[in-house]
């Protein structure tokens, strides 16, 4: 079970900091400049030892994530779209909800909903517009403005509209700093709305929705319990003591802290142009870059 001091969205992470697993594999390579990391969980015994529901989790980390340059180029936003259209088969004419978790208001948790809200939303379109995929989008809100839990939102318009598959966008913590903002996490187990700050919420999986989800998400927080943690374990290591380092960063009240890099605007902004590309691409095919950019007036 993953440590609570040690909190993170990204499955390789846990895979990382667990070592090896029965029942949990993981592979990596390089492609378009990113490192991408496959962590396959297909036992329970692995779920319940990484703490992470059976699935597949794909990451693609890249220095640039969020750079103007990596963007216009595309390449990144292909490859992104090739993972998440392996993750989520569809039949031809097959309708997607997009969801848009977070907070709009709080720019570290915004990310889903600029992302869905960025992304084409084309069902009103569709007879109009063939080629296109019927896609709809929903941001949700939290529930300490709605008053409504997002999974019961989700599950309400599921049974209203049918969509062939839910793709789940939201803002992750890391265990890293280096993976804030230069990281993207594909995975098909579907996603616990809040999960990285601790705020567990109903669950929007496949199970809960009737329909395939595929959980789309980049790092924008860290707690800072954990840096404190690793700086004071490095610090005795290095002095050769031994040290409580998770007491000292309760005592200190590190634990309900979360940390997240200067800069922090623009970036979301960046990166949630960069998922809006990738989402469009995976869910428009044939269509190119070029050709989606210029449906939307970029």
């Amino acid at each position: 079970m993953q440590d609570p001091a040690f909190r993170t969205d990204l499955a390789m992470e846990a895979r990382e900091a667990a070592g090896e697993i029965p029942g949990v594999e993981m592979t990596k390579e390089q492609d378009a400049g990113a490192e991408i990391v496959r962590v396959r969980v297909r036992t329970k015994e692995g779920a319940d030892a990484l703490g992470k529901p059976l699935g597949t989790y794909v990451t693609l980390t890249h220095p640039g994530l969020c750079a103007g340059e990596v963007r216009a180029d595309g390449a990144l936003a292909a490859r992104l779209a090739q993972e998440i259209a392996a993750l989520l088969p569809l039949r031809e004419g097959a309708s997607v909800l997009l969801v848009g978790l977070g907070n709009r208001r709080l720019t570290p948790d915004s990310l889903g909903p600029r992302a869905a809200g960025a992304a084409l939303v084309t069902r009103h379109l569709h007879k109009a517009l063939p080629q296109l995929r019927p896609v709809s989008a929903i941001l949700p809100g939290v529930t300490g403005e709605t008053g409504l839990e997002t999974g019961e939102l989700v599950a309400a318009v599921c049974r209203a509209f049918h969509p062939g598959a839910v793709l789940a966008l939201d803002a992750l913590a890391a265990r890293s700093a280096e993976r804030l903002l230069t990281t993207v996490q594909i995975a098909d187990a579907g996603v616990a709305p809040g999960s990285g700050v601790g705020n567990h919420r109903a669950a929007l999986t496949r199970e809960e929705l009737g329909v395939p989800v595929v959980a789309l998400g980049i790092p924008t927080v860290i707690h800072a319990s954990t840096i404190l943690r690793d700086a004071l374990e490095r610090i005795a290591g290095e002095a050769g003591a031994r040290v409580d380092a998770r007491g000292l960063a309760e005592d200190l009240g590190a634990g309900d802290l979360l940390v997240t890099p200067a800069g922090i605007d623009e970036q979301v902004r960046a990166a949630s142009a960069l998922l809006a590309d990738a989402i469009d691409l995976a869910l428009h095919a044939p269509l190119t870059l070029a050709d989606i950019r210029a449906i939307r007036g970029e």
